[in-house]
């Protein structure tokens, strides 16, 4: 007659835990859905990463083209020679060259401007809406050319 009575406890705190555990899985999931669990919902929609030698402090995309504000963290003077930029969409991929040839002190800021009709080559770009864009600053320091690649993401102006 014990046994059973342990049993029938065992069970009880089984079934009590089984059944937090249950309300936890099922709002975790709703916070999930929610997107609470999602970094780009509590950080900024607009960030420049994976550029290394470069500091991208600044950019704009608008219809008069993508300009940027590039600072050198190279450690040595550096010409900037061309700027690409790739933009992945539902008809391929798109790249528009600016060659800028703009000389960079070391650790000093420069604006590359682009005059490029952006939407001739980027595709349709709606003011508000959120772009990603592959970019590639080219550079000659030295003697040699350099690549820096990164990502910026962030609202058409």
């Amino acid at each position: 007659m014990n046994t059973k009575r342990k049993g029938q406890g065992a069970l009880e705190y089984l079934i009590t835990y089984g059944w937090a555990i249950l309300i936890i899985v099922i709002i975790g999931g709703a916070l999930f859905a929610l997107g609470i669990f999602n970094p780009a919902t509590w950080g900024s929609n607009r960030r420049a990463t994976g550029f290394s030698s470069l500091q991208i402090s600044d950019w704009k995309l608008n219809s008069s083209g993508l300009t940027i504000l590039v600072g050198n963290r190279f450690g040595d003077a550096i010409t900037i020679t061309n700027l690409s930029a790739t933009r992945s969409g539902a008809t391929g991929e798109c790249h528009y060259n600016e060659t800028t040839a703009i000389q960079l002190s070391a650790d000093g800021t420069a604006t590359l401007p682009a005059t490029s009709n952006v939407t001739s080559c980027l595709g349709t770009l709606t003011t508000g809406k959120t772009y990603t864009l592959s970019a590639s600053i080219f550079f000659d320091a030295g003697g040699l050319t350099h690549v820096d690649t990164g990502t910026i993401t962030g609202k058409m102006e």
